[in-house]
């Protein structure tokens, strides 16, 4: 598979899944998105931090223990463009910083109706680049199954999968609120590349992580959700 850059990587894929069928597939190229089942097991504790921590700078293949940081609601509660430019504004350039900004995106981009073009041509370039598709990708929310839906960082997790000083490679794990409240089964499960740029954090591409539904147990509850 190539980079956003050249060929498109991989495919948006929005998709509805209760007890592991698949119900619903659509979507464009470029970022990796899944809408998928969670299971009904207790939420796992969070993992301990070590007493050395690794560092931004340091590569690694597998996610970092959970370091203070991440910040589920930054940009404020709202869904709009301007909590993802805010977010990308405020978000220091850290690993923890890259997470809480994708989380805003996120909750900008997954939501039922789909958000406006005015809105893409906001961010497109700005707070995500070299996806030439983010429009079509948007547009494919409207398949789901749900009449009106939106993504929460509440009961959230995240995952640091791979980074270094700027860049930083993520899954997430968003619960849908459908009709005013949490789904039960359906969350939006984006693995992303976060890239570090002249105006802070951008999304780049999808990453490369096949395993998204794992991270209520592989993952990192997000604090401070909204």
């Amino acid at each position: 598979m190539s980079t956003p850059t050249t060929a498109p990587r991989r495919r948006w894929v929005w998709a509805a899944i209760i007890a592991a069928a698949v119900l619903l597939v659509a979507g464009g190229i470029g970022l990796g998105l899944v809408y998928g089942g969670r299971s009904a097991e207790p939420a796992p504790q969070s993992p301990a931090e070590p007493t050395n921590p690794q560092t931004p700078s340091t590569p690694a293949s597998t996610s970092p223990p959970a370091l203070a940081g991440v910040d589920g609601c930054l940009g404020g509660d709202s869904r709009g463009p301007e909590a993802v430019l805010e977010a990308q504004a405020a978000a220091p350039r850290t690993p923890e910083g890259a997470v809480s900004f994708a989380i805003a995106f996120a909750r900008w981009f997954g939501q039922k109706p789909v958000v406006p073009e005015e809105e893409i041509a906001q961010l497109d370039g700005v707070a995500v680049r070299d996806v030439p598709n983010l429009a079509q990708a948007a547009a494919s929310a409207a398949d789901v199954d749900a009449a009106q839906f939106h993504v929460t960082s509440l009961n959230g997790y995240y995952r640091i999968d791979t980074f270094d000083e700027g860049r930083v490679e993520l899954s997430l794990m968003l619960p849908l609120v459908v009709q005013g409240a949490i789904d039960p089964t359906l969350n939006l499960m984006p693995a992303w590349v976060i890239e570090w740029s002249d105006r802070g954090w951008v999304l780049t591409g999808s990453s490369d992580e096949e395993d998204v539904n794992t991270l209520r147990t592989t993952g990192v509850a997000i604090p401070g959700g909204c």
